[in-house]
């Protein structure tokens, strides 16, 4: 699978093939169906710097649970820990 949206290479590799299948799968549906993904009462597209983040976001995010990465706490800036509902 190749790293079509740069992702850095240390996270690539770290991906198992399907997660990067799996990113470049939902960034490339995410730049292609904005109009899909806002809410229905969004008056106006976000910015195509500002849509590029989310769909970066939604990818990444997509990718580390297909490995199971996604933490089930959180750790705040101050140390106290949150656990992720």
């Amino acid at each position: 699978m190749k790293n079509q949206h740069k992702v850095p290479q240390k996270q690539w590799m770290k991906w198992s093939p399907k997660a990067r299948e799996v990113f470049n799968d939902v960034y490339h549906f995410g730049m292609n169906n904005q109009s899909m993904m806002n809410h229905p009462k969004q008056v106006d597209d976000l910015k195509p710097s500002s849509w590029k983040t989310v769909c970066w976001n939604f990818a990444w995010l997509a990718a580390d649970a297909i490995d199971d990465c996604i933490p089930d706490e959180i750790v705040s800036t101050d140390g106290s820990r949150k656990k992720v509902a």
